[in-house]
């Protein structure tokens, strides 16, 4: 959650996963394009099973208004929205009336009602909630965030929102409560003085963490093996600058692609891990060998991965332009063909590696292991093993218990469905699937289109679980890996998720996800994971200006290498030292 962006290209990559179990219905009356069921499968109602003991005895309604399926009387949660790039509707259908709100308010008698919806891009959700807070204007009864933890932070800060400690221990359900506690540090970001003052969104483990991406077919044409140290990586990244891997006789090849323009701990031309190769991780806070937290960005370990990225600039191993690209725009040195190697995720087989196969015909790519540096040490970036937004509750909402419903509901029904369940094809025919006449699955609109009416796009799926509050329905942490992992060794695929996702991951996702899991180990957490502190809250702009204008200087060789060790000190002089003492207090209170 350190830039919104990323977050947002992570929602729209991974979420083709969840989108292969989702379908919904349509607007119209034809009953083909209804959804799957108007009943609450009976997994559905484990959530029901747990506040049934509320429910008054002679009514079987609960103090909310709850009958233990649904609200006898239709409610209403009121919110607002940034429409993301992977929305896409049917004719006629908009974010404020569409056939998931629909069902939500049949089925649970939740009605999700819109105080605004915006197309976010340019960060223009977040921009209108600070404007939101800046103003005093009313909050909705909930809000959704996917994004930087400044904004989050002031979200809490605004003293609008409650804290959900006793309700989530009342009405989550035992799926959400399950996947919480998978990592012990899920409500940290948002804990103030015991309270939690917000709801996880829940995300896949491990889909966030790094491998090596090299262009398979350069390797095979210039005989390279698998690189096993940074110094193997080192022979590699020679030969495809120097060896002419795309033989067209001309240098316009080089090895790596980086885009270090917003810092160097990224998801996508990530240089983190050299870094890692030394034994820091920048942009984090990392234990020292004290048992205290220390930023990694001005570790002396810093400096040796600063001199090395030095001699791959010097060499021309990496592009004079990856100071001027973000983790988007540095990308295009790989998929243009230019660069040979790329650090980034498990799912790049999905987006952005097939505009390398477009724009370089015959192109192959394929996933290794992080290098170890000069010592044996490997590290790389942890990721964010669970969470992947928030969800705050207005304290003036009637109805604040009406989130942990909804939510249950898509943990019973929709995370993992049980065969011949509701949503075992997703959430309704005619929009993100329909059934062929020889009864198999299709999830291809240009191909059907009469089994998919009403779309207004047909190179798009039209996937209605991203209309949901919760972003993608409902994720359980540990599914996605271990379904990955059982694909990779050949197993039988025994449920519905399984068997689709074997149907839409590329065998590269598959081997990556594998390597993932192998090098698991070596991941390099970040143990600070607080509200922003006070020196934080006014020092931070400066502070990291300090370390990325220094980092890029050495790079470029504008600096000499020891002016690292200047750098340091102006850190620590400019409130470094007291960010470190008020982290390290953060810690101490969390640790108990």
């Amino acid at each position: 959650m350190r830039n919104s962006m990323k977050k947002l290209m992570l929602v729209s990559l991974t979420g083709v996963l969840a989108a292969s179990l989702a379908a919904c219905g349509s607007n119209n009356n034809n009953g083909n394009n209804q959804p799957a069921s108007e009943k609450p499968s009976n997994s559905g109602n484990a959530a029901a099973t747990n506040n049934a003991a509320t429910n008054d005895a002679g009514s079987g309604v609960d103090e909310t208004g709850w009958d233990g399926t649904k609200y006898a009387e239709p409610i209403t949660l009121s919110t607002v929205k940034g429409v993301g790039t992977n929305y896409f509707f049917k004719t006629g259908e908009t974010m404020e009336n569409n056939v998931l709100q629909k069902y939500m308010k049949k089925n649970l008698g939740i009605d999700v009602k819109y105080d605004w919806v915006v197309t976010d891009t340019n960060d223009a959700y977040k921009t209108k909630l600070r404007l939101m807070l800046s103003s005093g204007e009313k909050m909705p009864d909930v809000i959704t965030y996917r994004g930087d933890m400044e904004t989050v932070n002031m979200l809490i800060d605004s003293g609008q929102f409650m804290s959900v400690n006793d309700l989530f221990d009342k009405y989550a359900g035992d799926e959400y409560k399950k996947a919480a506690a998978l990592n012990p540090d899920t409500f940290l970001p948002v804990t103030r003085d015991g309270e939690k003052m917000a709801l996880p969104v829940l995300d896949y483990a491990y889909n966030d963490d790094m491998v090596l991406w090299l262009r398979q077919d350069w390797m095979d044409k210039l005989g390279l093996q698998a690189p096993k140290t940074v110094a193997d990586l080192e022979v590699i990244m020679d030969a495809f600058t120097t060896k002419d891997p795309d033989g067209n006789g001309k240098p316009d090849t080089f090895g790596m692609a980086l885009g270090f323009k917003n810092g160097f701990l990224n998801w996508m031309t990530d240089v983190s891990w050299l870094f890692g190769a030394y034994g820091t991780m920048p942009g984090q806070w990392n234990k020292a060998a004290d048992g205290t937290l220390a930023f990694g960005s001005v570790d002396p370990a810093a400096k040796q991965a600063l001199g090395t990225l030095k001699n791959w600039m010097d060499k021309g191993w990496i592009s004079k332009d990856s100071g001027l690209k973000d983790d988007t725009s540095g990308s295009e040195f790989f998929t243009k063909g230019q660069a040979g190697a790329i650090v980034g995720r498990n799912w790049l087989p999905d987006w952005p590696f097939g505009d390398l196969i477009n724009n370089v015909p015959g192109a192959k790519y394929k996933a290794y292991a992080i290098p170890a540096g000069p010592d044996g040490k490997i590290g790389s970036q942890s990721g964010n093993p669970s969470v992947n937004g928030w969800m705050l509750i207005n304290k003036k909402a009637e109805h604040p218990e009406a989130l942990l419903r909804y939510y249950n509901f898509f943990f019973d029904n929709w995370a993992n469905p049980a065969k011949g369940s509701q949503f075992e094809n997703g959430f309704a025919e005619g929009y993100d699937w329909a059934k062929l006449p020889d009864g198999t699955i299709t999830k291809d609109p240009q191909k059907y289109p009469d089994l998919f009416p009403n779309y207004a796009d047909r190179t798009h799926l039209v996937e209605p679980i991203y209309y949901s509050l919760t972003f993608e329905g409902a994720r359980q942490p540990s599914l996605y890996a271990d379904t990955m992992i059982k694909i990779a060794n050949g197993e039988a695929m025994t449920t519905p998720y399984e068997e689709q996702t074997k149907a839409i991951r590329k065998p590269e996702n598959v081997d990556a996800m594998k390597i993932v899991m192998e090098q698991k180990d070596i991941r390099m957490k970040n143990y600070f994971q607080g509200p922003l502190t006070e020196t934080m809250k006014s020092k931070n702009e400066l502070l990291n200006k300090l370390v990325n204008e220094s980092f890029s200087k050495i790079i470029y060789g504008q600096a000499p290498i020891d002016s690292f060790d200047t750098m340091v000190e102006n850190w620590k002089k400019s409130g470094g030292d007291q960010v470190t003492k008020e982290v390290n207090e953060w810690y101490a209170s969390a640790s108990k």
